[in-house]
Parts: structure tokens; sequence; C-alpha cells
């Protein structure tokens, strides 16, 4: 069993994010029109709430063996690389490049699929379960996300790419082989924002590579989502939530 921690410990919290969503479907389809899905605000509730519960259960049980691996040191450079990473992702997503290329091409800017534009103020129309389902939502965004996915692929992928002992590789020693396969990661994973998602992981990958620490990823990530996330709520860009 000890044999199979590390890649226990890396991968748990991020696959439940995908095994909650498939364990509660919250999305079914639209009696008035059977090409479009609606979504269930309860199930979508659930749904959300459970991601936020059981992947800090799972960050909280393998807490001391994910601050053994990276032990905790931030400094500046999370926050700054966060901030500018915000600034680049709305600006980039906002020129749509990606659709732009589809259209020259002569395909659908659809192709490449879109997030679910969740509106909670129209979902959740009563203020007490929206601002409830705005802090699970909010914690999902800013705190169990960023963990998981960077324990994920710094963690775990982008080492495992390089080393069959990947969980001894210090981060500083990936060679580019795994630093170009955390990139790619990033943009298979958001198809619909493929630029944005190129530059922003890059820019991250730069971020470990110049400080050598593992938790400035982690706060470049969270300042990154919180900033993207109070951008939604004052914009009405929901199309980026």
């Amino acid at each position: 069993m000890k044999q199979y921690l590390p890649l226990i410990a890396f991968l748990t919290p991020f696959v439940l994010f995908f095994v909650v969503a498939s364990a509660i479907p919250y999305e079914y389809v639209s009696e008035s029109d059977p090409d479009l899905t609606e979504i269930n605000p309860d199930r979508y509730f659930a749904m959300i709430a459970t991601r936020v519960v059981l992947m800090a259960i799972a960050i909280g049980i393998f807490w001391r063996y994910y601050t053994k691996s990276f032990p905790i040191s931030v400094d500046h450079w999370g926050l700054i690389v966060g901030t500018v990473g915000a600034v680049l992702w709305i600006g980039v997503c906002h020129l749509q490049l990606e659709s732009r290329f589809l259209s020259m091409l002569g395909q659908s800017p659809d192709l490449l699929g879109a997030r679910a534009g969740v509106n909670p103020f129209e979902l959740y129309p009563e203020q007490s379960q929206r601002n409830l389902f705005l802090a699970f939502r909010f914690t999902l965004l800013v705190i169990t996300v960023p963990i998981a996915e960077e324990l994920f692929l710094r963690g775990f992928f982008m080492r495992f790419t390089d080393a069959v002992d990947w969980h001894t590789l210090p981060l500083r020693q990936i060679s580019g082989t795994g630093l170009m396969a955390g990139t790619a990661y990033g943009m298979l994973s958001h198809p619909s924002e493929v630029v944005a998602a190129a530059l922003w992981f890059s820019l991250v990958t730069w971020l470990m590579i110049k400080t050598n620490k593992f938790w400035n990823c982690v706060v470049a990530h969270a300042v990154t989502n919180l900033i993207l996330g109070v951008y939604v709520m004052n914009t009405g860009s929901w199309h980026l939530w």
C-alpha cells in the first residue's frame, strides 16, 4: 500500500472532482427543446457542495504527505503571477481567438464546446440560498480546485511523464517534455479557451521553475480564480464561470 501512496494522494482530490459530477448529474433535456439541456438547481447545488466537502476531506487526509513532499513556502511571486494570469485569461478569452480561427476554416465556433453559463441570480432567486451556493462555489473555485489541480498537474502528471520514480523528482528537474505536457493538459482541459489556457499554464510553469515553490503555484491558481470569480459576478460573463 505504501508504494501506491504518492499516486493515491496526488490523484484522489482531483478524481473526486469528476466522480461527484458523474454521481450527481445536474442537467436534463429541455422539454421545450430536445436539443437543449437545463440545470436542476437543487442537484447543481448538491453537486457543488459535495465536491467541496469530499475534496476537502481528501486533502485533509493526505495533508501531511503533501507538506512533506512540498514544504509550505510562498512569496510575492504567487500573488503577482496570479494577478497577471487573471488579466491575461480574461483579456484573451474576450478576444475569442478560437471562434475566429474556426470561422476562418469554415467551422462552427460551437465545435470546441463551452462551459455551462450558470447565472446564480437566475438559478437561485432566494438570497439566502444564493449566498450559501456562492459560498460553496467560491470555496471550490479558490481553495479546493487550485490545490487539487496543482497536486495532480505538478505533483503527479508533469513528473510522471519524466521519470519512473516520478514522486522523487524535484520540480526544477522536470524536463522540457514534462513542462510541455503541463501546458498540453491545460489546453486539452479548456478546449473553448485553448489560447488563454496555453498562456496561463505556461506562465504558472515559469513561476514553478523560477521559484521552485509548489505552493506558489497554488497561490497563483487561487488568486487567478478569485479575480475571475469576482469579475464574472460583476460583469455577468457567466461563460467564464
